[in-house]
C-alpha cells in the first residue's frame, strides 16, 4: 500500500523498478514525508484500540504497548516536519542548507521515547506495590497479534525506502518498528500468562518494557548526537573519492581528506591532490576542476581540492622519502606521510614532512616526532627531520 502510493505520488521513484536511479532532493522529501503520515496512521490506529483494550482488561502492560504508540506516533510527526524542514534550500543565514535538522528531530524523537519510558515505569512500579486483575480476552489477544502484523509491514516499508533514500532517520524507525514487534509479543505473553497464575506478570512486564523503551530511547538519543557532534565517513564513502579522484592520470596519490557532514545531500569534501611539479599547471588545474565536478556528479556532494606539486624526478628525494614511510610503518602500519620535501644547507639538510596518526596511538607526538627523527639520522646523519603531527578526519 504504502510503495504504491509513493510510486503514484512520486513520480521520480518509479522510473525504474529496481529503484537504481540516484533520488533527488525533492522525492527524497516527498518519501519521507509519505512514510512518516503513514506511520503517524498505523500508530494512531493501534495507540486507539490498545488504549481501549488496556483500559476494558485492566492490563499495565497493554496500555504501557499504547503509549509506546503513541510515542511511535509522534515521532513520525516530528520525523515528517524534520524531513520538510531539512529539505530548505540554503539561504544567507545557513549557507550550508538546513539537513541537519533532520538529526535534531532525531534527537526530539528519542527525548519524547524516554519520556514515555519514564511514565510506563513508575506505572508498572505502582501496579507491583498495587497489583489488580487482568482480564485475558479474545479479542485482548486479536489485538495484540494484529499490531503485530501491522508493525512487521511498517518495518518492512520503512527499510525498504530508508534504503532506497538513503534515510538513517527511516532506518531507525524502521527498528523501532522490529523493536516494537518484540515488545508486543512481549505483552502478548504477559496476558495471556495471567490465565495461568495469580501474580503480577503483568506489571513485572511493564517494568521491563519501560526499561526496553528508556534503552531504545538513550541508543536512538546517541544516534543523533553523533552526526551533529561529527563522525567520521564511512570507509566505502572514502574509497569512493579515492576511486574518483584517482581515476585521472595526472593524480599521484591523495591525503587530507575531510568531509564535513551538513545533514543527508549536504556534504562538502575538502583534499589534497599530489601532481607532478613538471606538469602544465594550466593542465592540472583543469583536471582539478573536473575531478571537483565528478565527485559532485557521482557523491552528491561539494569539492574543494588543494593542489600539491611533488618533485617527481628527485631519485634521492624519492629514496629518502621510501625510508621515512619504511620506519613509520614500523612504529604503526597506518600511520602514513605526505608533502615530503627535501631543503638543502651548508651544515645539515632538512627533511620537512607532515606524519598522519590515527586517534587510537596512543604513544606522545613529541616521542613519535623523535623515534622518526633518530632512526632518520642513523642512516643519514647530516639529515634533521621537521615533522608535523597531524590526526585523521576520515
Amino acid at each position: 500500500m504504502v510503495s504504491a502510493l509513493i510510486r503514484k505520488l512520486v513520480p521520480g521513484v518509479r522510473k525504474t523498478k529496481d529503484n537504481t536511479q540516484p533520488v533527488s532532493a525533492s522525492d527524497r522529501r516527498a518519501v519521507g514525508s509519505i512514510c512518516g503520515a503513514c506511520g503517524i496512521f498505523f500508530n494512531l490506529l493501534l495507540f486507539a484500540g490498545k488504549l481501549v483494550m488496556g483500559i476494558l482488561t485492566h492490563s499495565i502492560a497493554i496500555v504501557g504497548d499504547a503509549l509506546n504508540n503513541l510515542s511511535d506516533a509522534g515521532s513520525s510527526i516530528i520525523t515528517m516536519i524534520g524531513f520538510r524542514l531539512a529539505g530548505k534550500a540554503p539561504d544567507a543565514d545557513h549557507p550550508f542548507g538546513h539537513g541537519r535538522i533532520e538529526y535534531i528531530s532525531g534527537l526530539l524523537v528519542s527525548l519524547l521515547i524516554c519520556i514515555m519510558g519514564f511514565e510506563l515505569g513508575k506505572s508498572s512500579i505502582e501496579g507491583i506495590l498495587h497489583p489488580t486483575a487482568v482480564d485475558c480476552t479474545v479479542l485482548a489477544v486479536v489485538m495484540l497479534v494484529a499490531s503485530l502484523l501491522v508493525k512487521a509491514y511498517m518495518m518492512f516499508y520503512n527499510f525498504k525506502w530508508g534504503k532506497i533514500i538513503d534515510s538513517a532517520t527511516m532506518r531507525a524507525t524502521a527498528i523501532d518498528s522490529r523493536n516494537d514487534m518484540i515488545s508486543t509479543s512481549v505483552v502478548l505473553i504477559a496476558v495471556i500468562s495471567t490465565k495461568f497464575t495469580d501474580l503480577p506478570v503483568d506489571a513485572y512486564i511493564g517494568v521491563a518494557l519501560a526499561v526496553f523503551i528508556l534503552y531504545s530511547g538513550i541508543g536512538a538519543a546517541k544516534d543523533t548526537v553523533e552526526p551533529l557532534l561529527g563522525t567520521p565517513p564511512s570507509k566505502e564513502f572514502i574509497d569512493k573519492i579515492e576511486e574518483i579522484v584517482m581515476s585521472h592520470e595526472a593524480i599521484s596519490g591523495i591525503h587530507d581528506v575531510v568531509v564535513h557532514d551538513y545533514g543527508p545531500g549536504r556534504k562538502m569534501i575538502s583534499l589534497h591532490a599530489e601532481v607532478s611539479a613538471f606538469q602544465d599547471m594550466f593542465y592540472v588545474h583543469d583536471v582539478i576542476d573536473n575531478i571537483e565536478y565528478d565527485l559532485a556528479k557521482e557523491l552528491d556532494c561539494e569539492a574543494v581540492i588543494h593542489m600539491d606539486p611533488i618533485d617527481t624526478k628527485n631519485k634521492d628525494l624519492m629514496k629518502l622519502q621510501d625510508e621515512a614511510k619504511e620506519i613509520v610503518k614500523s612504529i604503526d602500519e597506518r600511520i602514513t606521510i605526505h608533502d615530503f620535501r627535501m631543503v638543502p644547507g651548508e651544515s645539515h639538510t632538512n627533511l620537512i614532512f607532515d606524519m598522519v596518526v590515527p586517534h587510537d596511538v596512543k604513544t606522545p607526538e613529541k616521542e613519535l616526532q623523535k623515534i622518526v627523527f633518530d632512526k632518520m639520522q642513523q642512516k643519514h646523519p647530516h639529515h634533521f627531520c621537521v615533522i608535523k603531527i597531524d590526526r585523521s578526519y576520515v
